[in-house]
């Protein structure tokens, strides 16, 4: 192979290049004008997909948009059962047919009852008048009238001059009605001329549930009796109604003679007060319980019907 030598023009410069086989003379010339623009090469392959770009601000929001038509009635239900109607009057409603029926009433259901004047009637699905029952009460007041207890006055619960000795230790409990209400502010007990020693008495006032003394309605305090033929009294302040009690007196410590005023089974007092009387014909009704009394009286319990009872009396404030 032949040497070549390439010469390029350069202004006022001729370069040359010695190359093996080969000599290579080059030169810049000034930048020719810029070709055409070539065709449109094939479009690459898609690309990988790129990250998430951040959310916009969200817009305003949107007029609301009109009411939609309404739609058309549903059927009819069926009509539901007859309820229970409880009322009282007056009964009020609108208008239409509409039937309320109110139940009668008994001894064990509440519902509507006949008012009767009736005062022998035995039904027990009428109701009693205010009528019929001032008629009742009116007769019932005209076959037994009492006189009203009076204000600073004693009353006994028996008028006995008898002379009874009580057995320490045990309550015993007196009948004693109450025509009207009262306040009582005084119990007193009175010895007897053979009383001898000292004897220690609580005195009080029980409650009575059908015809038997039950619970303490006062318990009145102890007193210390010393001499024969005395009064003895304990100051109390209670309010009691009209109807039945019991006066309550228990003997703590005995006397020597513990002889007070009261009164036993062979000789009692005839009284249309007491239908029910104890072991004697003439006996007036009482009881008697074997209990320590030192802590005060209790609801009375285990009670004996007393042969014996003694005089206490009260006094109305």
């Amino acid at each position: 192979m032949s040497d070549t030598i390439v010469v390029t023009p350069i202004v006022n410069t001729v370069t040359v290049t010695e190359q093996v086989n080969a000599v290579t003379v080059s030169s810049q010339g000034v930048t020719g004008a810029t070709g055409a623009t070539g065709a449109t090469g094939a479009t690459g392959a898609t690309g990988a997909q790129g990250i998430q770009g951040i959310q916009g601000i969200q817009g305003e929001k949107g007029d609301t948009g009109s009411t939609g038509a309404t739609g058309a009635t549903g059927a009819k239900g069926d009509t539901g059962a007859t309820g229970v109607v409880a009322a009282t009057a007056p009964i009020t409603y609108n208008s239409g047919t509409q039937t309320v029926a109110i139940t009668a009433g008994s001894t064990s259901a509440s519902g509507a009852l006949q008012l009767t004047d009736s005062t022998s009637s035995t039904s027990t699905t009428t109701a009693a008048t205010p009528n019929s029952v001032k008629t009742a009460y009116d007769t019932g007041a005209a076959k037994f009238q009492f006189l009203p207890f009076r204000s600073g006055s004693y009353y006994l619960n028996s008028n006995t001059v008898d002379s009874q000795s009580a057995t320490i230790n045990t309550t015993y409990y007196m009948p004693m009605y109450f025509p009207n209400a009262v306040t009582v502010d005084r119990l007193q007990i009175l010895t007897r001329n053979t009383f001898s020693g000292t004897g220690v008495f609580r005195l009080g006032i029980y409650n009575d549930n059908g015809g038997i003394p039950n619970t303490v309605l006062v318990d009145g305090g102890t007193v210390s009796a010393t001499a024969a033929s005395t009064a003895y009294t304990v100051t109390i302040s209670q309010a009691v109604s009209a109807g039945w009690y019991w006066l309550a007196l228990n003997m703590q410590t005995a006397a020597t003679i513990s002889s007070i005023y009261g009164t036993s089974a062979s000789v009692g007092l005839p009284n249309p007060l007491f239908p029910r009387v104890a072991a004697g014909a003439n006996a007036t009704p009482a009881y008697s319980q074997s209990v320590t009394t030192t802590s005060g009286f209790a609801t009375a319990a285990s009670l004996s019907e007393a042969q014996i009872q003694f005089r206490v009396a009260i006094r109305v404030a």
